[in-house]
């Protein structure tokens, strides 16, 4: 409110870069080109933006969190070829699953892999990269 009532634009503009550097969410913010927000719209963006980034970064999050899970599903099913038959076996698999990400895909890999007794049979009975395995 001071600001307002202040003819100052230089304390004006450092104060509405101050809140986009600090308040605004890294993930949030326009590019480092654009000029300094004026104080009218730091003001409007706070207001309409306050209760909107928390879910957002929230969704981002749990993305995150998902892709990282799907990721580590993948690994340990590379972990268990290799176990079961070999090294070669666990490399073919990891690019066959590289853009699986259907969660059911993955543990249907998972049970191809306890089920199979070699390698050769495990690959006949899934689909290669680009034959479907993926979402």
């Amino acid at each position: 409110e001071l600001l307002s009532k202040q003819d100052d634009e230089e304390l004006t503009a450092a104060f509405g870069e101050w809140v986009r550097q600090v308040l605004v969410p890294r993930r949030l913010r326009g590019s480092a080109s654009e000029p300094p927000p004026r104080l009218e719209e730091v003001r409007k963006m706070l207001s309409d933006n306050l209760a909107v980034w928390p879910a957002k970064l929230v969704e981002q999050g749990l993305e995150q969190g998902l892709e990282e899970g799907r990721r580590e599903e993948r690994a340990l099913l590379c972990r268990m070829a290799a176990r079961k038959f070999d090294d070669a076996a666990a490399e073919r698999l990891a690019e066959v699953l590289a853009d699986v990400t259907d969660p059911d895909r993955l543990a249907e890999v998972g049970d191809r892999i306890i089920e199979c007794g070699t390698a050769a049979e495990l690959f006949a009975r899934i689909p290669g990269p680009g034959d479907g395995l993926g979402d």
